[in-house]
């Protein structure tokens, strides 16, 4: 990997304290407060702490308040969220909607949900959550050994089932038929169990995931991607042959070559020609075509902000993917923009009190909190190589009205702004809070200041310890990179017992360090093999 360079910004406090006004408009239960601009920030007190607020009411809901499926026993065992796609409330109870289950979007994003907070805070228990949900999934989720594409990831279902098979009862998809895209994914997931846990049983899934794709890679063009979006793993049939949202695929590929596993004679070839499908086709066309899991969409002109978004964010921790990326990720953004913000469904807004709100995709157009969040996780990202003030104040006020859409028992409003949108588990416990990482990796000064966090990784970490000024942790990337606000000065750092210097950019075996005022400080880790990290003041 390599390394993207990041402005270091030191900005002066103003001793004015600012003007706050909380006004009698309601918005998802909360009274909408505006600054001396009439521009949002966050409803809750302190306001400093209000991101993390965010995050820890997700999970405290995810813990605490989602009842069991409706019968019959197996299906009564379980969370609702293992087996719907979303939620609705009737009379002051959580019911299951009963459209489809999506749990190829669903697993990846809980996942890296999981594992960023798990970094964050040091809570194993949300590990524990995902370590479950995935072993249901591998056991009762894979398809048969017999398929034309055998022992592969099921990416969606119906809505209630217990033995995962395909979404069919709208007849909208067959039968055992499977967005490609979302099972790369998966295996990604598995493989980064695998290095979470050390159980070999993820990685036999992870490498089995890329043997598959690595054996169907071919040329792209711009009527047939790498992969075929969608297939019908009994008979191999190609039921949507071009899609683009394909850097889940890339990163399996990738972190497999890098780690030395699996047949990697096969695995740069398939990365390779992933990687030169997305430069020469979406990056240049603009045809971010996907459609999720519930959709039918078979096209190459279609536009959905999730693979544009998977793709700029993918470039902040693999630039090496694209060699114009300096040049290409601001563009992304501006796509969205035209393409999510401006561009609405009927009667939608484009913002609200100051902050750029966000679409889908273009037959499902609706603002929604997730979306909104992936925006702003990718300008405050750019902000932080840039030093482009205007991507910062984009990201905030963006952020800032994602943490309305929380009640104040961190039950999810997922599209505030249109009627009849229910909140779905993956985009609202998945996606839209795993960008508050990308975020906080961007700009640190918005997690809570006089505390000490992992604030993103790429990698995963383990062995997550927090202590009075001491933080320590291991991690398995290669050539990695972790983000950290600290409310101590280090002392020292070490890399596998082995001081290492600062730097001024970031490289490995170094460390960043950034003064935040009052005894806090931004650390930036760089290493080139997986190891231990020790951080003391």
């Amino acid at each position: 990997m390599k390394y993207i360079s990041i402005i270091l910004l030191f900005v002066m406090i103003s001793c004015k304290e600012p003007q706050e006004k909380i006004t009698d408009t309601v918005f998802c239960t909360h009274n909408v407060v505006l600054d001396e601009e009439g521009k949002i920030i966050p409803w809750f007190t302190p306001r400093e702490h209000a991101y993390d607020n965010f995050l820890d009411l997700r999970w405290d809901f995810i813990k605490n308040r989602v009842p069991l499926s409706p019968g019959p026993d197996p299906r009564s065992r379980y969370p609702q969220y293992y087996f719907y796609c979303a939620f609705k409330v009737r009379n002051d109870s959580i019911l299951p909607d009963t459209w489809m289950n999506d749990i190829g979007e669903k697993i990846p994003n809980w996942f890296e949900n999981a594992r960023l907070y798990y970094a964050y805070t040091g809570d194993t228990s949300v590990m524990t959550i995902m370590r479950d949900f995935i072993d249901y999934t591998i056991i009762h989720g894979t398809g048969s050994s017999g398929f034309a594409w055998p022992g592969f990831p099921y990416t969606t279902t119906n809505a209630g089932d217990t033995l995962f098979r395909g979404f069919d009862s709208a007849g909208r998809l067959a039968l055992h038929e499977i967005q490609v895209d979302h099972a790369g994914e998966m295996g990604l997931t598995y493989f980064r169990m695998y290095q979470y846990s050390g159980d070999n049983k993820y990685l036999t899934e992870a490498l089995h995931v890329a043997d598959i794709l690595a054996s169907k890679v071919k040329d792209g063009s711009k009527d047939e991607s790498v992969l075929p979006y969608r297939v019908v793993m009994e008979d191999g049939r190609v039921t949507a042959p071009y899609g683009a949202n394909w850097t889940g695929c890339y990163m399996l590929f990738e972190s497999l070559i890098r780690a030395g596993l699996g047949d990697t004679s096969l695995y740069i070839p398939a990365r390779d020609k992933t990687n030169d499908f997305l430069l020469e086709y979406p990056m240049k066309t603009g045809y971010w075509t996907d459609g999720h899991t519930d959709t039918d969409v078979k096209s190459n002109t279609y536009k959905s902000n999730l693979s544009a978004s998977n793709m700029t964010l993918c470039l902040f921790d693999y630039p090496e993917l694209d060699p114009e990326w300096e040049r290409d990720i601001p563009n992304l953004i501006r796509w969205t923009e035209d393409n999510f913000v401006f561009r609405t469904s009927p009667g939608e807004p484009s913002t609200m009190w100051g902050a750029n709100i966000v679409g889908e995709q273009d037959t499902f157009n609706f603002k929604m909190d997730y979306q909104t969040a992936r925006y702003a996780a990718a300008c405050a990202r750019w902000y932080a190589v840039s030093g482009d003030e205007s991507f910062k104040e984009k990201a905030y006020r963006s952020l800032n009205w994602v943490t309305y859409c929380n009640d104040s028992t961190g039950m999810a409003f997922e599209s505030p702004v249109s009627k009849g949108i229910l909140s779905w588990w993956s985009d609202c416990y998945g996606e839209c809070p795993r960008m508050f990482y990308h975020a906080f990796a961007g700009v640190p000064e918005w997690a809570p200041p006089r505390e000490d966090h992992i604030l993103y990784s790429e990698g995963i970490l383990r062995d997550v310890q927090y202590a009075e000024r001491h933080i320590k942790y291991t991690a398995s990337a290669e050539n990695g990179v972790e983000y950290l606000r600290l409310s101590f000065k280090p002392g020292s750092i070490t890399i596998n017992g082995n001081k290492i210097k600062a730097s001024k950019i970031i490289k490995p075996d170094t460390y960043l360090i950034r003064k935040l005022g009052n005894g806090d400080y931004s650390i930036i880790v760089g290493h080139s093999k997986s190891c231990k990290v020790d951080i003391t003041g």
